[in-house]
């Protein structure tokens, strides 16, 4: 069957049922009364996320600034640590990096320097 030939799906709009509205009305209800506390858990995380973003952020500066104190070029840190140049540059410089622990791990290895973590009370 060829792409012109294709049968569409075709969208049936139909009335609610008194019970279907009835049920739509009282998950408008539930969440209508559940907002709030969405709202607070959605603020939360985006915190979190938000902390866990500048911890990111400080670490990749940190081992960029050392990258360059030791003079030691995108090609050279790709050699000693299997990451390709073009994603060691891409951590460097995207604001929005998501690296992996292993990835800094790598990094860190290939610069002499340890990567650390660890827990302190928030």
């Amino acid at each position: 069957m060829n792409r012109e030939s294709r049968p569409t799906a075709k969208r049936i709009y139909r009335e609610l049922t008194a019970e279907e509205q009835r049920r739509v009305e009282r998950a408008r209800e539930a969440a209508a009364g559940d907002r709030e506390a969405i709202l607070a858990e959605g603020r939360a995380r985006k915190q979190a996320w938000e902390a866990m973003r500048r911890d990111v952020a400080r670490t990749i500066a940190a081992l960029k600034a050392e990258r360059e104190r030791l003079g030691l070029s995108l090609a050279d840190v790709e050699a000693r640590s299997g990451l390709k140049r073009s994603a060691i540059s891409r951590l460097e410089n995207d604001p929005n990096a998501n690296p992996t622990l292993l990835t800094l791990y790598r990094y860190a290895t290939a610069l002499g320097v340890r990567l650390e973590t660890h827990l302190e009370q928030a």
